[in-house]
């Protein structure tokens, strides 16, 4: 299985994530002359990553690509197969795909100070902590997002906090999560735990090549 995309973008590490999770054999792979080439823009015509090419299929979204992993590959599941313990997590999967993670690009695209537009910054700023709070009321945490197993929550509340971190080192918040005691002790779990914690520190090291001196 070939997996497209860099580690950085939280939509690449999600699949990564639950790639390594259930243990199938994949290479992360960059396109030979980007994602704009014509011979992704094929795969993808969207010119996004990631994609995944598992023999002769090929798909984008990783949201797709995601339930495509859950469905051929049955060991270590990432979406229960109970109906309340499915939508529970994918219910925390929405909220951090749809609500906080659009937050938080929104202000990483605010983080050059000579172009700053602090009333879209104080927004967003607003919006975030609004959502994040409804993660915190969701999450379990116990120690995994939605429950004592990893599933498809922490593959995308993992990276979308990761990225939230790094907006909080450009816009010089020590707490980005504020006093939220749940998220704050679950992205401390996550980065002790080999799976989570490994692919963490992959994402950093992969923007800081992108972003020096952070």
């Amino acid at each position: 299985m070939e997996l497209y995309g860099l580690i950085y973008s939280p939509y690449m590490a999600r699949v990564v994530i639950a790639a390594r999770h259930k243990k199938i054999k994949h290479k992360i792979t960059l396109p030979k002359d980007g994602i704009k080439s014509p011979a992704f823009l094929k795969m993808n015509p969207l010119g996004k990553m990631p994609v995944m090419k598992d023999g002769k299929t090929v798909l984008f979204e990783s949201s797709v690509i995601l339930e495509y992993l859950d469905a051929k590959f049955k060991k270590n599941r990432i979406i229960p197969a109970a109906a309340k313990a499915g939508a529970q997590v994918r219910l925390i999967s929405a909220i951090f795909a749809e609500y906080v993670q659009p937050a938080i690009f929104a202000l990483f695209a605010q983080r050059d100070p000579a172009k700053r537009d602090m009333a879209v910054v104080e927004a967003k700023q607003a919006e975030l902590n609004r959502f994040l709070d409804i993660a915190e009321g969701l999450l379990l945490a116990k120690p995994y997002a939605a429950g004592n197993k990893l599933t498809h929550a922490d593959c995308v509340a993992v990276p979308a906090l990761f990225f939230l971190d790094i907006v909080g080192r450009l816009f010089g918040i020590q707490k980005p999560l504020g006093d939220r005691k749940k998220l704050s002790r679950y992205m401390a779990k996550a980065r002790k735990d080999k799976l989570l914690g490994g692919v963490l520190k992959e994402m950093e090291q992969a923007i800081k090549a992108v972003i020096p001196g952070l």
